[in-house]
């Protein structure tokens, strides 16, 4: 990769505490966060992680998201992102972000940044129990937001894969998200990384989330964890969540071991909220007999 990464990521990562001292699966989370839309949590991802599933042909989706983002001569700041989101058909889904990072009294900095979302779920066995797959890319661009030049957009593609479980009734559903990912500049792939979650839908009221992302199968890594709820009432709905929460993991060869004796560093974990609305047009995308 010959360019840098977007200014706004470069930016984020000194103002997080101890910037120097971050490890590349907390960069990576960090620039997941800053290059994912604004999710439909539970439904269409988790909380930055993608699902395999999609929002459905004429059905549109507005999210906004705010994120702490550290502390520059005593001021907070704090990121932003409002996303719009489409299903031009059953199983493509199109999107847009602007972020835009600003001080605690509400002053814009000069920093800010647009991508572009595109999902395709290519196999879809039902809604239920068996998996579904889809693959999608981000693109942003390196130089002042223009997308004139390919070789000036960074694309983040990815597959995923997810698999929901009803609880006993289609009201209760339990879902998990497994991610493999990398980035892509003038032709050049970077190191693959992995990330997954799991989330719980009650009632289509109630929904609890939990990712990792910055799994490295082939290296020592300390992954970062994101948690969250939602809040959903018709088409709008409010959600916290807490992310980049370290995982220190056992020094065991045993993976199971490994995560059944991690512990959880909170030191430069932070808070986000979100708030959506849906404009459900078109009707829910059928499952495939």
């Amino acid at each position: 990769m010959k360019k840098m990464l977007p200014l706004i990521a470069v930016a984020l990562l000194l103002c997080i505490g101890n910037a120097g001292a971050q490890s590349g699966d907390t960069e990576f989370a960090l620039f997941k966060r800053n290059v994912a839309p604004v999710m439909r949590w539970g439904e269409n991802g988790i909380l930055t992680v993608p699902k395999a599933t999609t929002l459905g042909k004429a059905n549109f989706f507005i999210g906004a998201m705010g994120q702490e983002a550290g502390t520059v001569e005593g001021l907070d700041l704090y990121l932003t992102s409002a996303s719009l989101m489409a299903g031009t058909s059953d199983d493509v889904e199109l999107g847009y972000t602007r972020r835009q990072l600003i001080w605690e009294d509400f002053y814009l900095t000069n920093l800010s940044m647009d991508t572009f979302h595109l999902k395709t779920r290519f196999l879809n066995f039902g809604d239920y129990l068996l998996p579904q797959a889809a693959i999608g890319v981000n693109a942003v661009s390196l130089v002042d937001n223009k997308f004139t030049d390919r070789n000036d957009i960074l694309f983040n593609p990815y597959l995923a894969v997810t698999s929901t479980i009803p609880i006993f009734t289609p009201k209760m559903l339990f879902s998990v998200t497994a991610v493999a990912e990398t980035i892509m500049n003038e032709n050049e792939l970077g190191t693959y990384q992995f990330s997954g979650g799991a989330d719980l839908n009650l009632f289509n009221f109630l929904y609890g989330f939990a990712e990792i992302q910055g799994f490295n199968p082939n290296a020592d890594s300390n992954e970062v964890l994101n948690l969250g709820v939602k809040l959903r009432l018709g088409g709008l709905s409010v959600g916290v969540g807490m992310f980049n929460i370290s995982i220190q993991t056992a020094d065991t060869e045993n993976l199971i071991d490994q995560y059944a004796s991690s512990l959880l560093d909170l030191a430069n974990a932070n808070y986000m909220a979100t708030v959506a609305l849906d404009i459900r047009l078109g009707k829910k995308a059928p499952a495939k007999k």
